[in-house]
């Protein structure tokens, strides 16, 4: 994990939380945690306005083998300074996020149509792919500024995920469901694509697209600890999935 600043704000000062993402996967998860939170989306990336990005926050990103603008730490601080910046900066603890798919030094983000969504199923099948979860906390300061958040954390969640070797007619039934087509990859670990994942090492909710347990860590260092710890709740949630724990434990939380 790697640190910008650290908050100063007293842990007995209240503040929202807020999670700058609109992926319903990550407020399920979040909410796993028990702390109360709002949702402002952050339109940053599709709308092109990419601004040059600071050196101090250059230099504090976990080191991540993709090209800059994949990086989803670097995407995730985005998300935060843009909500930030719509909030008119009041007062608050932001929380974002952004999930890449690396396959042989290739990041597969979202596919562009079926056909995109069977190619890539195609190159992920019988291989491990990376899944990079990159997580940007900010919480007040007293010197906060008017432009930029501070009291910035940093981290990044890889993992191993193995998929099965898949034929042509899985591939295409899988696709038939729709699920494909708006998940980063081709597929999604917590719905029917978790049918073709033989193995996960790493963190299983951050394949998902929210590490549990590095945002605990995050929140708790921002004066906000959850009231659940991650495991639990984790394992919970997984039978609620119909998946079975004892399978993911390595892969916790």
């Amino acid at each position: 994990m790697s640190q910008h600043s650290s908050p100063q704000y007293p842990t007995s000062i209240a503040l929202p939380l807020i999670l700058a993402s609109a992926s319903p996967r990550r407020s399920e998860l979040l909410a796993l945690l028990g702390l109360p939170f709002s949702i402002h989306t952050s339109d940053v990336e599709e709308r092109g306005e990419l601004a040059p990005v600071p050196a101090p926050i250059l230099a504090a990103l976990p080191p991540c083998p993709v090209a800059l603008d994949d990086h989803p730490t670097l995407r995730a601080w985005r998300k935060v300074a843009d909500v930030h910046a719509q909030r008119d900066h009041a007062p608050a603890v932001l929380l974002g996020a952004d999930t890449v798919v690396v396959l042989d030094g290739r990041v597969l983000n979202k596919p562009d149509d079926p056909d995109h969504a069977h190619w890539m199923l195609r190159q992920l099948s019988g291989k491990v792919n990376i899944v990079y979860t990159g997580v940007c906390v900010a919480a007040p300061t007293v010197a906060d500024s008017p432009a930029t958040p501070s009291g910035l954390q940093f981290a990044l969640s890889a993992n191993r995920v193995t998929i099965a070797p898949l034929d042509d007619v899985t591939i295409a039934a899988y696709i038939a469901t729709g699920e494909p087509l708006d998940k980063a990859g081709a597929y999604g670990i917590q719905g029917l694509g978790g049918r073709l994942v033989q193995q996960v090492q790493g963190s299983y909710s951050g394949v998902v697209g929210l590490p549990l347990g590095l945002v605990h860590r995050l929140l708790t260092h921002a004066g906000m600890p959850p009231v659940y710890e991650p495991v639990t709740v984790l394992q919970d949630w997984l039978i609620q999935q119909g998946k079975e724990p004892h399978a993911w434990l390595s892969a916790l939380p």
